[in-house]
């Protein structure tokens, strides 16, 4: 009877700790996408001044880039924060389905989880690209025009939209969770997902930079030249730190992988620890990118000069 009533209480404390965990997670969610939508909105329209006001489309690259990093990460955050809203509502009314075959909306669910994440390590990878262009073929017009690099971005986001379908058919619905994942037991989905969403684009960014600062070794330019080549140098060693960030927030996963490996049985908190890493990595990524891009803090400072402009102009 004893052991009884210390295993209720046990379960209960549990309980409320992950009720208290996908709180949690809901108001970094909420945070994260609001932060990231009022930035968006910012560079949408600081965009658009640009045109009107400049004829130079290099910065204008920059920021689209850079909105396309941004899109991703609203909705990677939005994927997670409708997955804890699920949760969250399973707890409070006891809503907790057997073991079933998931639903069509339930693995869409987990189809945006992997294509997400991918899509941010990706517009990294693409930032970097368009710096290495920048610096190694500068006399190609072809990768400075504004419409390339939009059909660039089109190109990736119809490349992580294949590359996540097989994701799709792992789905399995947690009905602990009331919401659909991949178990931590599949390993192929587990290193499907980390090859395709990550290794790839952080190795494809580490061979630009090495290439970058190989060419600058090896070749000497102009002085007004070589200040803009290791500005975007700057920028593409930037990048690696918001891509460090990511990976310091995939690293979570990978632990508690580990820690199951280990234990040989997955811990109640396994998934409600997951999101909630996974909200703060988005929230620290968001930062990040505003603290190690310079042209995107003058973005948003430079959005008022240009609306004061536009308004003298008008009258």
């Amino acid at each position: 009877m004893f052991n009884i009533s210390l295993n209720t209480s046990s379960n209960e404390d549990i309980i409320s700790i992950a009720i208290s965990f996908t709180i949690m997670t809901i108001v970094l969610a909420c945070l994260t996408i609001i932060l990231n939508s009022v930035i968006l909105f910012r560079l949408i329209y600081y965009g658009k001044l640009r045109k009107r006001f400049s004829k130079s489309t290099s910065r204008r690259i920059g920021l689209l880039h850079s909105m396309n990093t941004y899109i991703h990460i609203i909705g990677c955050t939005t994927t997670f924060l409708i997955m804890s809203i699920r949760t969250l509502f399973g707890d409070l009314y006891l809503y907790n389905n057997e073991e079933m075959s998931p639903s069509w909306h339930c693995r869409l669910l987990n189809y945006l989880t992997s294509m997400f994440p991918a899509g941010i390590y990706g517009s990294c990878f693409l930032q970097a690209l368009f710096r290495f262009w920048r610096i190694i073929k500068p006399h190609q017009h072809l990768y400075r025009k504004f419409s390339f690099h939009i059909r660039l971005i089109h190109l990736h986001w119809i490349l992580i939209i294949i590359l996540s379908i097989p994701v799709w058919f792992r789905s399995v619905y947690l009905s602990s969770e009331n919401f659909c994942l991949n178990h931590f037991s599949d390993t192929w989905s587990s290193v499907y997902i980390s090859v395709t969403s990550a290794i790839i684009p952080v190795f494809g960014i580490s061979i630009v930079y090495l290439k970058i600062v190989l060419y600058m070794k090896h070749n000497w330019q102009s002085r007004k030249r070589w200040r803009r080549m290791k500005r975007d140098a700057a920028t593409i060693r930037r990048i690696i730190l918001l891509v460090i960030v990511l990976l310091n927030t995939s690293s979570a996963a990978i632990i508690l992988w580990l820690l199951m490996f280990i234990q040989k049985h997955m811990h109640p908190l396994s998934y409600r620890l997951l999101c909630f890493m996974v909200e703060i990595g988005m929230l620290a990524c968001s930062i990040t990118l505003l603290t190690v891009s310079p042209q995107l803090r003058r973005a948003l400072q430079s959005t008022n000069h240009y609306r004061n402009i536009n308004i003298r102009i008008i009258n």
